[in-house]
């Protein structure tokens, strides 16, 4: 049973507090501790770095399935065509439907090549290209997430990158028809079978097998997030991803039906976070009594409990002006807007991963087939990151271009700086070419 908090009842709002603290991760977490975790994850990035194909076949021994051999580490374009053959027509046209409408909406958010202005003497400019190559990693332990493949590929795609290298354990779900159906539908060719830690540390360093990558992107489990962030830095990572959230603003005008759906879907993940900020008890009351009504008939049920247990709540808000405050401190991965004026709430809204406006707009058409990827911050850290989009595969290049009047015009400044700063040589080489 989800329990709802009053935030205007002092014990219910130190409940509420322990519970995004729970979910915010820590910055000093990241370095006063050290724990068996790290050492593990530390542990096997040596061993790949070292031994390479052999390591990651190992881990496979280890963590996966116990026959695996090097061989099975690339994944053939062959294989790749026959799963698609054995994937029924209606959902071959699902998927279909997935990577047109993602293609389409990255490519409208693609930016221009390069912008420019110019100053008296001066232009400078932006451009963007895109990376030469790039890693996603999907997890296969308890699913498979051929749409995970999708919400990664398409975007690397649009932005340009060169090579695209995909990584998933070769685990039931991750050897699945439907994971390398959708590697064929993206017209994939580096493909390979590695999980977890092994497989973010081949994608950075390199293999014999499996080439390296410039960046990682991807979810997976708390072990996949400590190895990329070992490897930041050296390597370039998406963020520290965890557990799949959604909050709801609602007020009175809310479909309980709906919100309560909303939140299972994320429940079932597993882990799973969810809450519902609400001006209005008998929507909490509602939306409460909806949930013990769905989940009966869900086939997750496990899991959804947890997620309900513990890391989700029902927040009783004294008005709309406190659900929105507490909505951005959430930052959460999806925010659902079901309000009177849900333009109105949305202006004020500054954190959150995707946000779907009004109740027809399910967190699940994201998820699938709206077209902006599903891979997003999470642990309120949609206060400074946003979601994979063709953005993270392009880098911005800043140009400038003097002429002599420009660089005349901006001498004096330079050269006044450069000497406050104890650099002779960055004003002699303004000197040099302006006559000072």
């Amino acid at each position: 049973m989800i329990s709802i908090l009053r935030l205007t009842d002092p014990d219910d709002r130190r409940r509420a507090e322990a519970l995004l603290g729970r979910l915010r991760l820590d910055p000093r977490s990241l370095v006063l501790s050290s724990s068996g975790d790290d050492r593990a994850v530390q542990e096997i990035l040596a061993d790949v770095a070292r031994r390479g194909d052999d390591a990651i076949v190992d881990a496979a021994h280890r963590f996966d399935d116990p026959g695996f051999t090097a061989a099975q580490i690339r994944v053939s374009p062959e294989e790749m065509k026959i799963a698609a053959s054995r994937i029924p027509a209606p959902l071959m046209a699902a998927l279909a439907r997935s990577i047109d409408q993602v293609r389409e909406y990255q490519s409208k958010v693609m930016p221009a090549g390069e912008s420019s202005f110019r100053r008296d003497g001066v232009e400078l400019g932006l451009r963007f290209t895109p990376l030469d190559s790039a890693g996603l990693y999907f997890p296969g332990g308890k699913a498979s997430y051929p749409s995970t493949l999708i919400m990664l590929a398409i975007p690397a795609q649009v932005a340009g990158v060169k090579q695209i290298v995909v990584c998933s354990p070769p685990t039931k779900h991750g050897r699945s028809d439907l994971v390398l159906a959708a590697c064929h539908q993206v017209a994939l060719t580096h493909v390979f079978r590695a999980g977890g830690v092994a497989a973010i540390g081949a994608m950075a360093f390199g293999t014999a097998t499996i080439p390296p990558v410039d960046k990682i992107l991807g979810p997976g489990n708390r072990y996949v997030q400590l190895a990329k962030r070992a490897l930041a830095g050296g390597v370039g990572i998406d963020g520290f991803l965890g557990p799949s959230e959604i909050l709801v603003i609602a007020d009175e005008t809310g479909d309980a039906r709906y919100i309560a759906a909303d939140l299972l879907a994320q429940a079932e993940h597993d882990p799973g976070s969810c809450f519902l900020l609400t001006t209005s008890e008998t929507l909490a009351e509602q939306v409460a009594a909806e949930i013990e009504r769905q989940r009966s008939s869900l086939s997750r049920v496990a899991a959804i409990d947890r997620s309900l247990h513990s890391d989700s709540a029902i927040l009783l808000c004294p008005s709309i002006d406190v659900a929105i405050d507490w909505a951005n401190r959430f930052a959460a991965e999806h925010v659902n807007i079901q309000t009177r004026d849900d333009n109105a709430v949305l202006a004020r809204l500054r954190h959150a991963g995707a946000i779907f406006l009004g109740p027809h707009s399910p967190v699940a058409a994201g998820d699938y087939v709206a077209g902006p990827s599903h891979c997003l911050p999470t642990n309120t850290t949609a206060r400074f990151a946003s979601g994979v989009s063709v953005h993270e595969f392009l880098k911005r290049t800043s140009i400038e271009r003097y002429t002599p009047r420009g660089l005349a015009a901006d001498a004096s400044a330079i050269i006044a700086l450069a000497e406050a700063e104890g650099l002779d040589a960055h004003a002699e080489s303004v000197r040099a070419r302006a006559g000072r």
